[in-house]
């Protein structure tokens, strides 16, 4: 699995943070605070774990560009507030298909080996889930900035798990699974 899906995971959780406690909606506060602090985590045994370190930095620093450069446009750059809001929120919507693509990121190895053991099936079903569950949220408090980017990134999932169907995995890889 690459770096990528869970700094983008992060990316996404630490900037929608920020847009939640600027709109003061405790429930977008609440689950990116715990989304954070889960990718964080993640992110470390992964980085423990990595053979591929010069990579994975390259990674990190990018995330990191991509949590402070609208931080700091929004708190010196911008003075129109709704506008500011306006933009944070476009860009959390550019955040959260970023991260539901990301396991898309191994499809050309998919598609060569024409098996799934790249993608995680769980977190796939889990993103389409999570998708389907904050659309309808967004929907409830009218929000398009958490509607739309949910809708696309269930139909992003959904096009995920076709892939199972599609590639299977081999069973070589299912007894793996099985046996551990």
């Amino acid at each position: 699995m690459s770096p990528f899906t869970f700094i983008s995971y992060f990316v996404a959780c630490a900037v929608w943070l920020k847009y939640g406690l600027i709109v003061q909606n405790t429930v977008v506060i609440a689950t990116n605070s715990f989304g954070s602090i889960m990718n964080f985590i993640y992110i470390i045994v992964f980085y423990t774990y990595s053979s591929k370190k010069p990579q994975f930095n390259q990674f990190l620093f990018l995330g990191a560009v991509m949590i402070v450069s609208p931080l700091v446009y929004i708190k010196h750059f911008q003075t129109d507030g709704q506008l500011a809001l306006s933009h944070l929120g476009s860009y959390c919507v550019c955040l959260t298909i970023i991260g539901y693509g990301a396991p898309l990121v191994s499809l050309s190895d998919i598609v060569r080996s024409k098996s799934t053991e790249s993608l995680h099936f769980v977190l796939i079903l889990a993103n389409f889930l999570l998708g389907l569950l904050w659309t309808l949220y967004g929907l409830l408090i009218a929000d398009r900035y958490v509607q739309v980017p949910n809708f696309l990134g269930a139909m992003l999932a959904l096009i995920q798990l076709s892939l199972f169907a599609i590639y299977p995995r081999s069973s070589h890889s299912r007894s793996k699974v099985i046996h551990s």
